[in-house]
């Protein structure tokens, strides 16, 4: 790389697109971060999209490849690379879509806590999710209380067993979970 054959254009360029490149990757981790039981609604539903922010990033490593003074072979060589992955990324849109809220019921005598249930479809089964979310607006943080996986068969209810207690029922147990001042739960379940 001879960075003294550059353009000034392609100089600033190639330094405003590493800069946007920087910002997707401290965007997906921020993201990434916000996804575990307890983290920011919001940031989890923005930038918990790791797929999307790759999808973002390809063009703008075609400007990083241009913009870049290497051997003429080496840039088609490496473009090659990224428009390949570029159309694997394609078929992945199609096929991995996000979870689905498929119901949400707010808790008695409390407004600022729901319920939000989510599916994601399978092949030949359905994976869930259970939540209870707390707060309003920007300051909502979403606890995961439960999650069966694709290949656990039954399908997980949940209801408000009162202001402070979720009611899990699934196959033909019932477990209740108990939720602190801040929604967190005392615990959580894992099927499948």
């Amino acid at each position: 790389m001879v960075i003294g054959q550059q353009t000034a254009g392609e100089r600033r360029a190639l330094r405003a697109v590493l800069a946007v490149l920087a910002l997707l990757a401290l965007l997906g981790v921020v993201g990434s971060y916000s996804e575990r039981s307890g983290g920011l609604l919001v940031l989890r539903e923005w930038f918990d999209r790791p797929l999307l922010l790759f999808t973002v990033a390809l063009p703008l490593l075609l400007v990083v490849l241009y913009c870049v003074t290497w051997r003429a072979w080496i840039r088609v060589v490496l473009g090659i690379g990224v428009l390949l992955a570029a159309a694997a990324v394609m078929p992945l849109w199609v096929f991995l879509d996000d979870p689905a809220v498929a119901a949400t019921q707010r808790a008695p005598d409390r407004p600022d806590r729901r319920i939000v249930r989510q599916e994601q479809p399978g092949m030949l089964n359905t994976a869930q999710w259970v939540f209870v979310d707390q707060g309003t607006g920007l300051a909502t943080r979403r606890w995961q209380i439960a999650y069966a996986g694709f290949h656990y068969g039954d399908g997980i209810d949940a209801a408000w067993d009162g202001p402070d207690r979720v009611r899990l029922s699934y196959g033909n147990r019932t477990t209740v979970i108990d939720l602190a001042a801040d929604g967190r739960p005392d615990g959580s379940l894992t099927l499948g």
